[in-house]
Formats: structure tokens, sequence, C-alpha cells
């Protein structure tokens, strides 16, 4: 069983929050949900909608065509001509002129509150009953109102069908962005320094809520460069130090992760692409930052850089990108994306937090940069007595101490490549580096990554095509993807990016691609668009 709804209005019309209060009734119904928001760059108006895909099997990506389309305007109407399919109900406010179900919405409720009465619409036209409505907007304000029109809207409108519970929940529902935060505080965050930018900013605005519930702090500076030589700052005090931001706010982060590197500072930076280049298209998904987030800043330094392709992976990438970067003292990057970070899935995630301890100074006489046999020195912090603990942008010797001499700058930097081979050494040693979804048997393999995650596994089982996925982006694991495509007749790179980014660092490792799909219109791949593209390649 499995429906698609898709509701369409103006911004401040409730549309996202109609959509997310559906969701949460049949998620609680034992339906597996994926809902996908699209809306542009604006506080009002332009043209809003939200896609509610639910089924009794795992769904993880949208799809184009809708059972039912909600239009709150003649916009919306028009610009979902194209999605609806032989028997889509449409339901139309009265002001709106075209063929379906007529109900006089915003006639009688105007801007957020209308969520509730789309809300009471819906679950009639599925017979769902109102009391499960009732229990999803509990933590609305003025519930009493927002009750009331639940009901007078439930009451007015008609059963279409009888959707019944399908078992027991079976997770939360729960988006990209929420996962992350709940995944860095498990795996230790004690501080998040971020300055809002779209689509990170919902992480800033979920810790900001619930900081005194989790025991961080969380700090909102001037601008960017400011939040990165904070969350430095706050590394080298011995705290462990965050930030979210996407392509334009990294930008200015640059000189400071070069300066983390050089310093061997544990910091880990989320980076949510979006439309780019420049200010690009803000408010919806792109994988062009690829190259930049691999390569950024000047100089030859460490880094590791990880890439969730669902709502628990971001929670569980998240949570050991803290630990990786306290392990191994280098930035770590988490390279996700605006359709993962905003859209909503059901997954069930088993919450455990995980805070591993880094190499700690145990006394003896303090070198910050103590030469080891595996590149990595113990930490220590500012104010441990008895001993002086510097860091440095400059080059330096084990102390700290700025350094100009060949024969002392060569053996440093060997020192830091030294720590690559035990990073390298490390992801190497597991399995785990590629998922290996689809129809693993298939000898046709799609190569994918971050958020094509969904849509390339569904797809995947469906036409018969065996899909690998890194979710380690740096180091690369090539071995695995090597071993994968072992016996392989054909090798198809799907990917948002015009340049084809990916492509490329395939290249780099010898992984050579028979066909491509490159979609590069700021939106993500829906399930019947890839079914069109895998069967023309």
């Amino acid at each position: 069983m499995e429906r698609t709804v898709i509701i369409g209005g103006k911004a401040g019309e409730g549309v996202k929050e109609s959509a997310n209060l559906l969701s949460k009734v049949l998620v609680g119904m034992g339906f597996y949900v994926f809902t996908y928001h699209d809306y542009p760059s604006l506080i009002r108006g332009g043209h809003n909608f939200s896609t509610v895909r639910f089924s009794d099997r795992k769904v993880k990506s949208p799809t184009r065509y809708a059972d039912v389309i909600v239009a709150l305007d003649g916009r919306s109407l028009k610009r979902h001509t194209n999605d609806a399919k032989e028997g889509t109900l449409w339901i139309l406010d009265a002001s709106v002129s075209g063929s379906g179900e007529r109900v006089d919405i915003k006639g009688k409720v105007k801007g957020v509150m209308t969520s509730s009465a789309v809300l009471g619409i819906l679950l009639k036209t599925f017979g769902i009953p109102v009391e499960r409505g009732i229990e999803a907007i509990k933590g609305l304000k003025n519930f009493d109102e927002n009750r009331k029109l639940l009901e007078e809207f439930y009451s007015q409108a008609r059963e279409i069908e009888r959707v019944e519970p399908v078992g027991e929940r079976k997770g939360e529902y729960i988006s990209g962005n929420e996962a992350v935060a709940i995944g860095a505080v498990d795996g230790g965050l004690e501080v998040f320094v971020a300055y809002p930018m779209t689509p990170a900013s919902p992480v800033l605005h979920y810790l900001a809520a619930h900081k005194d519930e989790l025991g961080i702090k969380v700090i909102h500076p001037e601008n960017e460069i400011g939040v990165i030589n904070m969350v430095v700052g706050a590394a080298f005090a011995g705290r462990r130090a965050m930030t979210g931001t996407s392509g334009g706010g990294f930008a200015l982060m640059t000189e400071t992760l070069s300066m983390a590197g050089m310093s061997e500072t544990p910091v880990v930076i989320y980076e949510a692409q979006r439309g780019a280049p420049s200010t690009g298209v803000p408010t919806y998904t792109e994988q062009s930052d690829l190259l930049f987030v691999l390569y950024a800043g000047h100089g030859d330094f460490q880094r590791i850089v990880v890439a969730p392709g669902t709502a628990g992976e971001c929670y569980e990438l998240t949570r050991e990108a803290l630990n990786l970067a306290w392990r191994f003292q280098v930035p770590v990057l988490i390279l996700g994306d605006k359709h993962v970070g905003e859209s909503f899935f059901t997954e069930s995630i088993e919450r455990k937090r995980i805070v591993e301890e880094p190499k700690l100074w145990r006394g003896g006489n303090y070198r910050r940069y103590a030469f080891t046999d595996d590149g990595i020195s113990p930490l220590a912090f500012p104010g441990t007595k008895g001993i002086v603990v510097k860091g440095t942008s400059y080059e330096h010797d084990e102390y700290g101490l700025t350094v100009e001499d060949a024969d002392k700058v060569r053996k440093m930097k060997d020192k830091r490549a030294l720590k690559q081979k035990t990073i390298n050494e490390f992801f190497n040693s597991r399995n785990d580096t590629v998922k290996v979804e689809g129809d693993g048997s298939s000898k046709r393999v799609i190569i994918t990554w971050g958020e094509n995650a969904g849509v390339c596994d569904e797809v995947g089982k469906a036409l018969g095509f065996k899909v690998l996925r890194p979710l380690y982006l740096e180091p690369f694991p090539a071995r695995r993807i090597k071993e994968e495509l072992v016996g392989a007749e054909s090798v198809t790179v799907v990917e948002l990016s015009v340049a084809g980014q990916f492509e490329k660092l395939l290249r780099t490792y010898g992984i050579e691609a028979d066909s491509r799909i490159r979609k590069y219109d700021a939106r993500p791949l829906f399930r019947e668009e890839l079914e069109k593209l895998l069967r023309e390649v």
C-alpha cells in the first residue's frame, strides 16, 4: 500500500506544517513516510509545496506523481498539473477555478493555522479518525483554536478511501538536520558555534532550542569567520566544538581550516550543500561543493570527509565525526545537502552516546607536537599545571615554537604525513566504508553518493542495478569500490553536478564509468525520473 500527497500554496500558509502533521499521524499508524519540502527563498508568497509519500514498505525518496493534490491557490493548480496521474484526486480551495473536491479554506482561516484545516481535510479523505489528528496538533500554539479548525474541516470533507493502521510504529519522524544535531551531542559535542545559513540553519535552531536539556553551549557570532575561529579556540581549550554552514559560509572559513590543519586542532564542520555558485539557489539542493570541500585550504594538511545519505547516517556519521576529529586531531567535514538535511525520514535510530577518549598527555616533559610512531601527539590543554601548551599557525618544532630551518620543517611535515598513513590504515581495515544497495547480485552497477542514496537504492532494486555509495570521501575507499566492481558489465555514475565532480573524483582513483546521469536543476532526483533516465542510458 503506497500513496503520495502533494500540498501546494504560498509561503506563510502552513504548507510545510500541514505536511509534517499528516506525516506524524501516518508514522503513528505504522507507515514508513518520506516527506520532501520545496520552497523559494521568500518569507511570504511564491510557491511552496510539500510531498508526503507513505507506504507499508520502506520509502526513502520522493516520487513525482501524486494520488492526492491539495491546491490552496491557482498557481498550485497550474504548477502541479504535470504531477497528476490518472485517478489523482484534486482538493481545491474555493478560490481556485478547477475540477475537484472544493473546500472554502482560505475564506475561513489565514496563515499558518491553515495547516490544521488541511490536516482535517486529508484525514477525512483517507478515513483516518480525527482523534489521531488531535493528538498530532497538541504541540501547536493556540491548541483549542487549531482543534476547532481541525474538527470543522474534517466534518466538511469527504471520505475517499479508508487507510487502516499497518502495525507498530517503525521509527521516529526525523529530518537529516535534526539527526546531525543529536548525533553531534551523542558524540560528545560541548560547544556549537554557527551563523545561520540555509540549509544548515535548522541544526543551529534545534541545538539552541534544546541547549539546556542537552547540556551544551550554543553561540551565534557576527559572521562565519568569527564562527570558525571560535570553534578552533574552543577545541584548543579542550572542548568538543562544531559548526554548521553551507558553501558560501565554508568559503569564508577556509583560511582558518588551514590553521586547524597546521595546529592539528580537532574541529568538525557540517557543510550542507545548496544550489551554487555564489548565492546560487539558496533553498534548493546540489552536489557541487564536493571537490571544494575535499581540497579547500592552502597547503598540505590532513582531513576526513564523511557523506551521509539518510537521516540515520546523518546521526551515525556525525557522532563518529566528533570522535574521528579527536582521535586523529584533524578537521572532519560532514558533507551534506539541502535534500537530506531538510527532508524527513522514518528512521529507527538507536541512540547511544559514544565519546572516545583521545590520546592525552600523561605526564613528563610536554611537547604539543611530539614525534610518535603514528604521527598523533598527546594532547594537553591550557591551564594544565606545570606545563605550557602552545598552538600555532606557523611551522613549528615539537614544542610549538616557530621554526624555519629546512630540516625541522621537513621533519614536522613528515610527522603529519605519518598521521595520514595512520588514518589511511584505520579506514582500509574497515569494510563499512561503502554501502552496497539496490540489487546486490546485479552486474549492472550504479555508483553515487550523498543525497541520491534513497532513490538509487529503490530504483536499483526495481530495475536490477547494484548500487555502490561511499560513506567516506576522504580517505576515499577506492579499494572497496574496485572489489565490488569485479565482474561488472556496466557502470553508471549518478550525481547532481553539471561538471561531473564525483566522476572526476572516481577517475582520480582509476574508476571509469560507461555512462553517466547528471541532474543540475537544483532539485533532487525523483524516482520516476531516475527510472526513465536509466532506461535511456
